[in-house]
């Protein structure tokens, strides 16, 4: 068996391990779609997997460790990068317009919480957001702009701005540090962070969300192991806005994510 097919071998039997642990946390997926994009053409499938250690907002919560699938797939102009799906309705060389649909782990379950904290609080899931991303590049850094609605959970919207720029350390290892923001409606932020009156209970008051403005850093890397399997990694730092903050169910104002994965290119 060549070392390549025992690789692949290798991360298909991590992947299946790692997707059943943890299934009660909320994962933090490698967030690639405000990367400069490859110019690429070549049709190739991967598979992996993708574990990570984030710090929620909510009252109560430790770290959680979680683990995702991770699929790559490019056609002309429909791919799937992770979990995010995209279809290009307009490439030049420097802009770029895509419809696209990303999923968001903004969940929060009773049993998050390690003393009871979050008791009596309606259950909240994973959802899909989708709307259009765009980018634009220009000779120092990458533009994305995104516009995002919330299509199976809250009927939110998100507005994400982020400039990042891919940093050529060899020619298997690129870091693209990035910096952005990420807008996020009242309706958004009452659904996920929001007290309802059947939630009410002492030391938890009533609270409507409002809008919130959420800032970030983020370090991206990719390691080209062979040809054949690439190596991702991703620290985000997350300053999170007033909106969230002022929740009674929260009580962290930043947030930072670890991440790191394996895909095997076919």
């Amino acid at each position: 068996m060549n070392k390549s097919k025992l690789y692949g071998y290798l991360i298909s039997g991590i992947i299946i391990f790692s997707i059943t642990l943890n299934v009660y946390a909320a994962p933090a997926p490698i967030i690639t779609s405000t990367q400069t994009k490859s110019d690429n053409q070549e049709k190739r499938f991967g598979i992996g997997f993708t574990s990570s250690i984030a710090e929620r907002p909510f009252v109560g919560v430790d770290d959680q460790s979680a683990s995702l699938l991770y699929l790559s797939y490019k056609n002309e102009a429909f791919y799937i990068e992770g979990l995010d799906i995209g279809y290009n309705l307009y490439n030049h060389k420097t802009s770029s317009l895509d419809v696209f649909a990303t999923p968001r782990f903004y969940e929060v379950k009773a049993s998050f919480a390690s003393n009871g904290e979050l008791n009596g609080i309606d259950e909240t899931k994973p959802s899909y957001f989708a709307g259009l991303s765009s980018q634009i590049k220009t000779r120092l850094f990458t533009y994305t702009f995104q516009i995002l609605h919330d299509v199976v959970e809250s009927d939110g919207n998100e507005f994400i701005a982020q400039a990042s720029k891919a940093l050529i350390i060899s020619n298997d290892f690129v870091l693209t540090p990035s910096l952005g923001f990420v807008y996020q409606d009242s309706k958004l932020i009452d659904y996920y962070y929001g007290v309802q009156a059947n939630e009410v209970i002492s030391g938890r008051p009533l609270y409507a969300g409002k809008a919130s403005l959420n800032y970030n850093i983020t370090l991206n890397a990719n390691w080209s192991a062979t040809k054949q399997i690439d190596i991702l990694g991703q620290i985000r730092y997350e300053k999170i806005g007033s909106g969230i903050t002022d929740s009674p169910i929260t009580n962290k104002d930043s947030l930072l994510f670890f991440t790191l994965g394996a895909v095997y290119r076919f």
